[in-house]
């Protein structure tokens, strides 16, 4: 495991970008991390100091990676799949979890994944985004 340049993160070895700040791991950047003012970031292609709100690079014009509004728009698309779909397992395979998905797909019959996928629903979507990302994105039964 190595640690990112930006933020420094525990990441894995291969990584290009931090899964964390989103900084790509294969340029220099400018200044160091104690540089940086809060409500800066640096630029995941070229390394120079923008603001967070940037969604575009103004020195080279790549479009800046959303890191933290990702896990927002995964759990709002996760909890109303499940609240909508949930008995058949919509929101399992959404979240990458197969196996739970097609278990799902197999007993929606019986109605119990629809009261499950009901509960799931709610419990994602009063769940803040840290612990969404703990206990139900990667598509455990009823969370972690």
């Amino acid at each position: 495991m190595k640690y990112c340049i930006n933020c420094g993160e525990q990441i894995a070895d291969d990584a290009e970008l931090c899964t964390n700040c989103g900084v790509n791991q294969t340029i220099s950047l400018e200044g160091s991390y104690d540089e940086r003012a809060e409500n800066e970031k640096y630029c995941v292609e070229c390394g120079t100091l923008i603001t967070k709100q940037a969604e575009i690079c103004p020195d080279c014009g790549v479009r800046q990676p959303s890191v933290q509004g990702s896990a927002d728009s995964d759990k709002i698309a996760a909890g109303v799949l499940a609240l909508l779909l949930g008995g058949l397992g919509a929101h399992k395979f959404y979240q990458g979890n197969m196996k739970l998905g097609v278990l799902y797909l197999c007993f929606f019959w019986t109605g119990i994944p629809a009261v499950l996928g009901l509960v799931e629903g709610i419990l994602m979507l009063i769940a803040d985004d840290t612990e969404y990302e703990e206990k139900y994105a990667d598509g455990s039964l009823l969370g972690r």
